[in-house]
């Protein structure tokens, strides 16, 4: 009885650890994101603005 109340709370300390890493990877991946549009949206003003200056 006593290695089935082992086993049980092993699996379910694995399905806790898996969730934290999943939430953590998901968190990961929005921060790459918005890092991503960031550059984008630098990359977009430094062209408008060299555009811009050329016409003066």
């Amino acid at each position: 009885m006593k290695a089935l109340g082992s086993l049980v709370l092993a699996i379910l300390v694995g399905f806790v650890a898996l969730w934290v890493l999943l939430q953590l990877f998901v968190g990961a991946l929005k921060l790459i994101g918005v890092l991503i549009a960031i550059g984008v949206a630098v990359v977009a003003y430094l062209l408008a603005e060299k555009l811009i200056g050329k016409g003066r």
